[in-house]
């Protein structure tokens, strides 16, 4: 409550909706029902007031011309019960030689029927009312006229219909705006979800824009971005293939010609200065293509996840994993092998033992890959992300790699709406990488 008090606008927004469609129903709704309120509340407390009043004067009429007609003629009671049964729906009785006793209840007086008694009755009256019938009793010469009339002739009908043209209207406006913010807000979702989709790189099928001049714009230019990106992606892989053959070209020229030379100490060291070269090529080129081209499809990931581990580099190493259900997720299954296998071969190289496990959490599947190797620092992790940092400082290929694994390995990850996770591992002492991916 004190909060409420302090932020009532903060405590307020916990309570509205959150979606778009919700907020914008809330908007056309709000102002509807207050102009409703005040409309009813207006009418309540003057036309419903005035009606009542109105009502209530014509009874305390009925009862008051009863008692004068019976006053001045009492022979003709038959007479006049007749005529106010007929005419003014009064049930009228005369009680010989009785007085009234009982005072009007607390909860009826100076109500409108109060009021209208006493401006036209001159006799002493009282009344009540039981049953949904209104009984008056007025004192007269010789005893009491007892009157009963329906209850329902002091409420307006007019009430019932307004409350019943309020609700049919604000029924059908509802109606109205929902199906109107229904259309609205279909290609704003339609767009979130596309994006979504591409984010994590999937495909989705076309669509056309829809909606208001805003969201079309929107969507023309999330569509033209797409295609933008698209068309880069292919430009890139076009480009790097002809670097590729081009640089692939001269290499085998001359790794033949060093083939066809005296075996000598220089030779072997061309040669081996040849393969490094060739290594560091192909690490490069496959940093820079990605797999941005491939498309995602269905893939059992338990499955997946062995044939990772059986197509490690060394098989050697031990890698322990369990296999158990996992569901199956939209992947591009080639580049997600490519990082998982990374993080496998790296687990390798530095470690004796690897321990492989994955597990879901709300809407991620989380592969995690731990060894028992050295491990690294903490001021190190998000360094060596970096494209051919490598802590080893030998440079050695053999011994260190090219020093994009990690790299290629964030980027398949990023690329399907996910990321990499560097800690040290708490069971076995070495490095804990977590692969996380939405499914």
């Amino acid at each position: 409550m004190k909060y409420f008090l302090k932020h009532p606008f903060k405590a307020l927004k916990a309570y509205l909706p959150k979606s778009m469609f919700g907020r914008s129903l809330l908007i056309l709704v709000l102002p509807l029902v207050l102009i409703e309120g005040v409309a009813a509340y207006v009418f309540l407390d003057s036309h419903w007031e005035r009606v009542a009043k109105m009502l209530a004067r014509n009874i305390a009429g009925e009862v008051a011309a009863a008692i004068d007609l019976y006053t001045h003629t009492p022979d003709q009671e038959a007479f006049y019960k007749s005529l106010a049964g007929t005419y003014l729906k009064l049930r009228m009785d005369f009680v010989p030689g009785e007085k009234i006793q009982s005072p009007i209840p607390e909860e009826w007086k100076d109500t409108a029927l109060d009021m209208a008694l006493k401006d036209q009755v001159f006799t002493p009256y009282t009344f009540n009312i039981q049953n949904r019938e209104i009984l008056i009793d007025a004192e007269v010469a010789g005893g009491v006229l007892k009157f009963i009339t329906p209850l329902n002739r002091l409420c307006s009908k007019s009430f019932f219909l307004f409350i019943m043209w309020v609700s049919i209207t604000s029924a059908i406006f509802l109606l109205i705006a929902v199906a109107f913010m229904h259309n609205q807000v279909k290609p704003l979702r339609r767009l979130a979800i596309a994006a979504d989709r591409f984010g994590k790189g999937r495909s989705f099928p076309a669509f056309k824009p829809e909606g208001a001049i805003e969201i079309r714009k929107l969507t023309h230019a999330f569509t033209n971005m797409k295609e933008r990106l698209q068309r880069q992606l292919t430009q890139k892989a076009d480009m790097l293939a002809g670097v590729s053959h081009d640089l692939r070209t001269p290499l085998t020229r001359m790794r033949l010609q060093l083939a066809m030379m005296m075996p000598s100490p220089e030779v072997d060291g061309l040669q081996k200065d040849i393969e490094e070269m060739n290594k560091m090529l192909e690490g490069y080129l496959t940093f820079a293509r990605g797999e941005g081209l491939e498309e995602t499809c269905e893939t059992n990931m338990n499955d997946f996840l062995q044939e990772a581990i059986e197509g490690r580099a060394d098989l050697q190493t031990v890698v322990h994993y369990t296999s158990h259900p996992l569901p199956v997720v939209y992947v591009k299954p080639q580049a997600l092998k490519r990082c998982v296998m990374n993080l496998i071969n790296n687990a390798t190289r530095y470690g004796h033992e690897v321990w492989v496990k994955a597990f879901t959490d709300k809407d991620y599947l989380i592969i995690v890959v731990e060894d028992d190797g050295t491990g690294i620092p903490d001021e190190k992790i998000e360094e060596v992300f970096k494209p051919f940092f490598r802590l080893d400082s030998s440079r050695n290929i053999a011994t260190g790699g090219v020093g994009l694994g990690l790299t290629i390995a964030r980027d398949i990850a990023q690329g399907h709406g996910g990321d990499i996770i560097l800690s040290s591992s708490v069971d076995h002492g070495g490095l804990k990488a977590s692969l996380v991916v939405p499914y």
